[in-house]
């Protein structure tokens, strides 16, 4: 009778130990569905970061084409004042060369008027 007793409770340790083991296996399986999301998450915050850093290039992108243009017109801007300056400088040769015509009828005017 108590062989028997024994038995019994070898074999309950038995149960119990596999109980254990059972759970230790449940927590095992929960430990790894967390790292599996853990991981998910982790690549889809990277997703983001390539998709932002996308958006970074573009914005970049297109400040430069802004660039580009601003650089144009101020090239056109230079180029205008160049043209300004010269027919400024072209008025002031055509308005020396009228005064030197005026004086010149001036002076032909003084010689007729001396006959």
């Amino acid at each position: 009778m108590e062989s028997e007793h024994h038995i019994m409770d070898d074999e309950h340790r038995i149960i119990e130990s596999e109980h254990r083991k059972i759970e230790s296996e449940h927590h095992i399986i929960e430990s790894e569905h967390h790292i599996i999301e853990s991981e998910h998450h982790v690549i889809e915050s990277e997703h983001h970061i390539i998709e932002s850093e996308h958006h970074i290039i573009e914005s970049e992108q297109h400040i430069m084409v802004r660039e580009h243009h601003i650089m144009v017109r101020e090239h056109h801007i230079i180029e205008s004042e160049q043209n300004i300056m010269e027919s400024e400088h072209h008025i002031t040769e055509s308005e020396h060369r009228i005064m030197a015509n005026e004086h010149h009828i001036m002076e032909s005017e003084h010689h007729i008027m001396d006959y």
